[in-house]
């Protein structure tokens, strides 16, 4: 028993099983826009914007930035369930 939870050794470690795998998926996840995005796209590559920062820089940044926002909500949702799973609400 995890010391004032209520809730059973053998039912936390599978809870912290799963968060940590979700977690790893949903980081994997994130490294799609974040790195992947990069690579130039030769129509945009030569276009300079705020001084000159590549276009397509500007715009695979802002599209990661939004990604990682929406897989927070995706990630705090899927926790919520699960919390409430674990203890019974």
């Amino acid at each position: 028993m995890v010391e004032g939870s209520g809730v059973s050794e053998e039912k936390f470690q599978e809870y912290w099983s799963k968060m940590k795998g979700l977690t790893i998926v949903m980081l994997l996840l994130w490294t799609i826009p974040a790195f992947w995005m990069h690579v130039p796209v030769s129509t945009t590559q030569h276009i300079r914007i705020l001084g000159g920062i590549p276009l397509h820089w500007f715009l695979a940044g802002f599209v990661a930035v939004v990604f990682g926002i929406a897989l927070i909500f995706i990630y705090a949702i899927i926790m919520d369930k699960w919390d409430r799973e674990i203890l019974g609400k």
